[in-house]
């Protein structure tokens, strides 16, 4: 998936995960694959940003089932009074009635933290500015407010939707299926309206995800997103196991800095990070474990 712009494609029913570290393939082998992969996709990752971002628009897909990131979020002030990204009394009630405390959503927001900067770790030894993702963060919910706002205007006012307006339905999503993706893993999702019925035109779902752009730009497009649409169904590539359920661990040791599960206990469990073996150890926030190796 080269492309960075929204396309159709047939969703298949698939079986299986992504891949971690296989036994039999020497792990520089895995690692320069990894690279060249990542180079042919041009999955851009400045400061671990994209990925990262990504991982949340992937957590909020799941646990609040709905992209509506204008009304489900707000901004509080965090450490060294940057502001951050927070979800609104509206967003948690929303966790509540879907019968979860969105724990994804929470642990991936907490690495706004300030004092856990370069804390989350990525392939090709980037690491995560834990300010310049919470500078993002905002500036994406700021920049889709503002988009959305510019529909609801056109509409009240029966003027022609403008170009840089954010028009989409309300809708719904379910978690359907996983699948290895351009840049890391593919989450599917069936998407209908909240009484259960089709969407009239799932594509303008891509709307909904201006916040997870550079700045909620429309045009410099986030390459972990991907968005794709069906029918019925949406799918938006993320992260590095960032997410649950994530990737599927092969053979004896996951190639991976960290890991989320709210499964299982990961402690003491092997892990390889930049090349380096090691065990994952209790993170920085619940059900987040870091791999002791990799810098």
């Amino acid at each position: 998936m080269s492309k960075f712009v929204s396309s159709f494609i047939a969703i298949a029913a698939v079986a299986g995960l992504a891949s971690a570290c296989a036994v039999d393939v020497p792990l520089e082998e895995q690692e320069s694959a990894g690279a060249d992969h990542q180079a042919l996709v041009n999955c851009a990752n400045p400061e671990g940003t994209n990925a990262m971002i990504a991982a949340v628009a992937v957590a909020i897909a799941t646990e609040l089932g709905r992209w509506n990131v204008s009304s489900d979020f707000t901004t509080k002030i965090g450490t060294y009074n940057q502001r951050h990204l927070t979800l609104s009394s509206q967003g948690q009630a929303q966790c509540t009635a879907r019968g979860n405390n969105c724990e994804n959503l929470k642990a991936l927001l907490f690495f706004q933290d300030a004092k856990y900067d370069n804390y989350v770790r990525f392939p090709n030894r980037v690491k995560l500015s834990a300010y310049s993702y919470a500078a993002r963060l905002v500036a994406g919910w700021e920049g889709q407010r503002t988009c959305e706002k510019r529909a609801a205007d056109a509409i009240a006012q029966r003027r022609p939707i403008p170009p840089d307006a954010c028009p989409a339905e309300e809708h719904s999503l379910t978690l359907f299926s996983t699948a290895p993706g351009g840049c890391d893993m593919n989450f599917t999702y069936t998407a209908k309206k909240p009484n259960g019925t089709p969407l009239a035109n799932p594509a303008q779902l891509k709307n909904k995800l201006v916040w997870a752009n550079d700045g909620g730009s429309m045009t410099n497009l986030n390459p972990y997103i991907q968005f794709q649409s069906t029918a019925s169904t949406v799918t938006v590539d993320p992260t590095w196991d960032l997410n649950q359920p994530g990737s599927a661990s092969g053979g004896s040791c996951t190639l991976s800095c960290q890991k989320y599960d709210k499964n299982n206990v990961l402690t003491g469990q092997c892990c390889t990070c930049n090349g380096q073996s090691g065990t994952f150890q209790a993170g920085a926030t619940a059900n987040v474990y870091k791999c002791s190796a990799g810098g």
